[in-house]
């Protein structure tokens, strides 16, 4: 019997929270689990410091996609819900093929009642927590694609920028964002102007080089200036900054409107069609995995059947 070591067993674990937690996030943006769905809820192994645990519902058939139902399935119950993890090692190893043994352990590791890891259960979350999850999810999805150099640079787009940071900006108007705010110069004086004297806008217009006969926008840079922008520099300005855009996205998941985070899921979505990518997980043999993890695996013992068992152009806008 092969006996896998510490390293391999924490390996094969880690794969399958990634596979799962991968299904999970994309759950976040299609939704087929509803609220009161019955499901399987990944549990605290999948929690992360950027937040990746938020994304902890897959369907049955995900989860037996992954981990199909018998061993592997009864195995990773057993790792994710067992506190202690290191007193369980040798009997583990030992077990490692074992059907029986981890049928009997994800049992008792579920009755404990500590469900601490994946296990069945009733979708309980709160609506304005799946909201979040939503735009988080949409969030970290148009930065990997913007990383692959998928996201295109349309009018849409450019659009939806410039909505994201109005948005944010009218949540917290002292966050950063607002250094990319583009303010129509018409209304300037009643929006942004309104609690300043004219002798204050002649003093922010001297210095940022503000036009209004000229300049359709302007932005206010962190010293306060008022500095005039046509519509091409402030189109260039939120797309010159889209990364720390749509990072926002996730940071302010919790006040992020539903019908945004749709356009940032629409945006991903076209940018991905074109080329969906493969998926890499698709016929991987879990348990082949441990071949190719940490030190090489013992032979079999003699006697014993082997098949047993950017930013360019400066902060931008702000007050």
């Amino acid at each position: 019997m092969k006996k896998p070591t510490l390293e391999q067993m924490k390996a094969w674990r880690d794969k399958a929270t990634e596979r799962l937690s991968v299904l999970a996030r994309n759950n976040a943006i299609e939704e087929p689990i509803e609220i009161g769905d019955e499901c399987y809820q990944l549990g605290d192994d999948c929690c992360k410091p950027d937040g990746y645990g938020q994304f902890r519902w897959v369907t049955e058939d995900q989860f037996d996609s992954v981990l199909p139902p018998g061993i592997e399935h009864d195995r990773y119950v057993t790792m994710t819900n067992t506190v202690g993890f290191d007193d369980e090692i040798e009997e583990w190893a030992d077990n490692w093929n074992d059907p029986e043994y981890w049928d009997d352990a994800a049992g008792e590791a579920l009755g404990e009642g500590q469900a601490d890891g994946a296990y069945w259960t009733t979708r309980d979350e709160d609506p304005s927590d799946a909201n979040s999850a939503r735009a988080l999810a949409a969030s970290q999805i148009a930065l990997e694609l913007d990383g692959e150099h998928l996201i295109e640079r349309t009018p849409e787009n450019i659009g939806l920028l410039h909505d994201i940071v109005d948005t944010i900006h009218d949540t917290d108007p002292e966050g950063d964002l607002g250094y990319y705010r583009a303010w129509p110069s018409m209304t300037a004086r009643e929006t942004i102007g309104e609690h300043l004297t004219d002798g204050e806008i002649a003093e922010k217009t001297m210095y940022g080089g503000w036009n209004p006969d000229r300049d359709p926008y302007l932005r206010v840079n962190k010293d306060g200036d008022w500095v005039g922008m046509s519509q091409d520099e402030a189109d260039r300005l939120v797309w010159d900054n889209r990364k720390t855009i749509l990072k926002n996205v996730g940071a302010y998941a919790d006040v992020m409107p539903a019908d945004l985070t749709n356009r940032v899921c629409v945006m991903g979505e076209r940018a991905a069609a074109p080329t969906p990518a493969p998926d890499p997980w698709i016929d991987v043999d879990m348990d082949a995995l441990l071949e190719n993890v940490g030190p090489a695996l013992p032979d079999p013992e003699p006697g014993i059947d082997p098949a047993s068992g950017t930013n360019p152009m400066g902060p931008g806008i702000g007050m």
